[in-house]
């Protein structure tokens, strides 16, 4: 069954690249460059996943869960590169190579699901790294993790789609500088993982419908850590928002 959505998927990418090469003649250059590129890394992640030996159903759920993500930010990234062309030539490289870097490090895991938290705020760190290229002197960060928490086990990406959230939600809303702020620590035989943003304000109409990457995000949480996890979002004082995990010590 997994094999049969697996050549099923690989039609996407192959389709998509057919159809930038068709409309090369009608788009820019970066245009259909850039649709190429996502297609080819789409290509790549269906691969990947088509590598992997049979496992059992739970195993494979919570894989087509991570692999719903890569398209997403890859899709949301490139957009904001071609954005970013018109305006900034040397910086949209710059996001395209650190956008390179970061595809490398998400898909050379062999097959793993879980990683240290360690690995995982180094993945993260590449991406608020292309954040902080696109918005310049609008964005500051900082990321604050236990030494205790390094090595404790966390899903793979759980932590960028709630950062995505918090940039396109809350800094990119904002007209001045924004600051993002990544927090993890153990308590209790729980691993604590908070990322919050000053943005425009808090705006409860915002989550009554979560996007692709918050949804995600717990369903990841209620695959791996079924009733034994914390997921919310909620205002964080006067502006902006916080989004909260917590999670049993998997060390």
């Amino acid at each position: 069954m997994r094999f049969r959505w697996i050549i099923a998927a690989a039609v996407l990418p192959v389709a998509g690249m057919a159809a930038a090469i068709g409309a090369w003649s009608r788009l820019r250059p970066i245009e259909a460059a850039l649709w190429v590129a996502a297609n080819v890394a789409l290509a790549g992640m269906i691969a990947m996943l088509a590598r992997r030996r049979e496992a059992p159903p739970n195993v494979d759920r919570q894989y087509a869960l991570e692999a719903q993500l890569h398209p997403h930010f890859l899709y949301n990234t490139l957009n904001s590169i071609a954005t970013l062309m018109h305006e900034d030539v040397d910086a949209a490289d710059e996001m395209m190579t650190k956008l390179a870097t970061l595809l490398r490090r998400t898909l050379n895991r062999n097959g793993a699901y879980e990683i240290p938290l360690k690995e995982e705020l180094e993945i993260l760190e590449i991406y608020l790294d292309i954040q902080r290229t696109r918005f310049e002197d609008r964005l500051t960060t900082m990321v604050d993790a236990a030494p205790d928490a390094l090595a404790c086990k966390v899903p793979r990406l759980i932590l960028q789609p709630l950062v995505e959230n918090a940039v396109r939600h809350g800094i990119s809303r904002r007209t001045g500088p924004g600051r993002i702020e990544v927090r993890a620590w153990r308590e209790n035989g729980t691993l604590n993982m908070t990322v919050l943003n000053d943005g425009a304000g808090w705006d409860p109409r915002g989550v009554v419908g979560e996007g692709l990457g918050l949804a995600n995000t717990r369903a990841r949480l209620a695959q791996h850590f079924p009733n034994r996890y914390r997921f919310e979002l909620h205002e964080a004082g006067d502006h902006g928002a916080i989004a909260e995990i917590a999670v049993p010590v998997r060390p």
